[in-house]
């Protein structure tokens, strides 16, 4: 009989060349295998001597009898889940299924399948669903079978119900991932999930495990730890308890929204997996767009047909000098990318999907356009209507969190940039084209959120009737409209020693000028003296007594517009992490400040 540590070094031989002496095959056995099984090169030497004794090693060989001996340990076939992939691809570059990410010239997916191929495994099923029709191809090319998974609200382990005619002696594996060495072997000792240790696991799954390696829970949260990671392998007999209790339990909510590991978590008291811990630098996988990075090229292969050509254009420069790609975390609503040409730095910007409700790439355009002519605006080098912006980069930004609202003169310096560019907004002679009421934008949103979350008109209606009141007062004020930045905050100002810019401009168009106070006074009383510094920097002279009150209104108003905002980003599943509540707090002080104050003035 053969022992598990026995299995792995008869596992290893099999991929190797044949090699006579023990010292020798000791040595490629240790170096062969990227996860834990071996203590030490010596131990290997010792469970060599074992299998030659059993008459399962001769000449550095594995014999028949140790072929004979492990047949019923064959793998069978491999599933590979490549159903999901939107919550990539929706704010991607790319537009397509991550599976089909390319790297030297070969997508992912078919790296994956190549490399099963080669380790004999020819049996292999795909499970589609997002942008399925792109993975068709691969039926004829690579004779593999194709399984549609009709749910794409429900996690992956419905993926795997979807293939469960497929279970038995199974690797399954994941299309986003990327392996330097093919890990696949015609055969498996037990069930087990790879895993990867991260210092940084906020985002991952981790195992909790016996000291034999046996999973006893998957769960989320830590800081770090041992995660789940890449492929895994499941024998005839957990195959045939997992499809029995995904029999049972799919058609609870509460499970189809799991990962499929997750679920054998549910029941690892009857399911026996084991974990393999490969190092860092082995496998790949990316749940997120800035996880790219890990795997060398494949961002820049990726770009090249599309982004690069566009880089080459706007700076007259070649592709090979375009270097030194770094993916941004920065960014709600884009994909942004740093990179150098010729020894300048440069920021990309290509637009995700979701931009485009709530986004009017001819405004931006305009206001992008009018904000470098007047000086506001110095990083700017390209734009398109169809989102793509290029910028210069700029050294010794300050960080804001203890300057924005804290240091005066900053934000009268800001306010005074905002005069500069409302003075050229004003001479834009197609206005009408660039409208932006506020109020009815917020209910666009609104509208659009409340088909998946709750009618947000009726959680809010004490909020839109005072909101509707409130700017129906400032419009009586006779305020002249221009070209508004309509999204000025602390991320959208770069500070330096010697500038002030203010940058992006997506929500720009046609509005009260005081809308781009929203964020600049926010921060005070508003009774606070360091308002009138503000409004003085801005008109170069005191406000009166009804800009004053107008200029706060518009606090509420476009706060109240940046909830709106919020609900719609969360109702397609993107975070707008704690920003809600803060605009919410924001609209509710102002409606209590201004409006008594506006009923005052113009009755009630």
């Amino acid at each position: 009989m053969i022992i598990y540590k026995e299995f792995e070094v008869i596992r290893t031989m099999l991929k190797l060349d044949k090699i006579t002496e023990n010292e020798e095959l000791a040595s490629a056995v240790y170096d062969n295998v990227h996860y834990y099984a071996f203590k030490s090169v010596d131990e290997v030497s010792y469970l060599i001597k074992s299998l030659e004794r059993k008459g399962y090693i001769a000449d550095g060989e594995v014999t028949l009898a140790a072929m004979e001996e492990i047949e019923a340990l064959k793998v069978d076939n491999a599933v590979i889940l490549a159903a999901g992939g939107g919550d990539i691809s929706a704010k991607s570059v790319y537009s397509m299924p991550k599976g089909l990410f390319i790297k030297n010239g070969e997508t992912l997916i078919e790296r994956q399948i190549r490399q099963l191929k080669e380790a004999g495994i020819d049996d292999i099923t795909i499970v589609i669903g997002y942008k399925q029709e792109m993975y068709f191809f691969l039926a004829e090319k690579w004779g593999v079978t194709l399984e549609i998974n009709p749910d794409l609200k429900k996690n992956n382990v419905y993926s795997l119900y979807i293939a469960k005619s497929h279970l038995g002696s199974t690797y399954i594996c994941n299309c986003d991932n990327y392996f330097e060495e093919n890990p696949f072997c015609q055969y498996e000792y037990n069930a087990y999930h790879a895993t990867v240790y991260k210092e940084d696991a906020h985002n991952e799954l981790i195992v909790r495990k016996n000291v034999s390696g046996r999973i006893l829970e998957v769960y989320s949260g830590m800081k770090s730890g041992e995660c789940i990671y890449g492929h895994a392998y499941i024998d005839r007999e957990l195959s045939r308890r997992l499809i029995s209790y995904l029999e049972q339990e799919i058609g609870d909510f509460r499970v189809s929204a799991l990962f499929w590991e997750e679920f054998i978590s549910r029941h690892a008291e009857d399911l026996d997996m084991y974990v393999r811990e490969y190092s860092s630098d082995f496998l790949f996988e990316f749940d997120s767009i800035q996880e790219i990075q890990n795997i060398d090229g494949l961002f820049l292969e990726n770009v090249s047909g599309k982004i690069n050509k566009k880089i080459c254009e706007v700076l007259d420069c070649r592709e090979h000098e375009i270097n030194n790609i770094i993916i941004l975390q920065k960014g709600l609503t884009n994909i942004l990318f740093t990179f150098m040409v010729r020894g300048k730095k440069y920021i990309f910007r290509y637009p995700g999907e979701s931009s485009s409700f709530f986004i009017f790439r001819k405004n931006e355009v305009r206001a992008q356009k009018i904000g470098a002519q007047a000086g506001v605006d110095n990083t700017y080098v390209y734009i398109d209507e169809s989102g793509i912006k290029i910028s210069r980069f700029v050294e010794g930004a300050k960080n804001l969190n203890n300057i924005y609202y804290k240091d005066i003169e900053v934000m009268k310096l800001l306010a005074s940039q905002i005069r500069k560019f409302h003075v050229l907004g004003y001479g834009v002679e197609d206005w009408k084209d660039y409208q932006y009421n506020p109020i009815y934008q917020t209910e666009r949103l609104m509208r659009e959120a409340s088909k998946i979350k709750a009618n947000l008109f009726d959680i809010f209606r004490k909020e839109w009737e005072a909101m509707r009141k409130l700017y129906e007062y400032t419009e009586k004020d006779g305020i002249e409209k221009t070209m508004c930045h309509n999204d000025i905050n602390q991320d959208n100002c770069l500070l330096t020693d010697s500038s002030l810019d203010v940058i992006d401009w997506e929500f720009a168009g046609w509005n009260d000028p005081a809308y781009d106070f929203g964020r600049v006074l926010a921060g005070y009383d508003f009774d606070a003296p360091e308002i009138d510094e503000i409004l003085e920097a801005y008109f170069g002279r005191s406000a009166t007594e009804i800009e004053r009150l107008h200029w706060i209104a518009y606090v509420g108003i476009h706060c109240w517009y940046y909830v709106g905002w919020a609900n719609y980003k969360e109702s397609i599943n993107e975070s707008s992490r704690d920003w809600m509540l803060f605009f919410f707090t924001q609209t509710k002080r102002v409606i209590n400040y201004a409006l008594p104050k506006y009923e005052a003035i113009y009755g009630k």
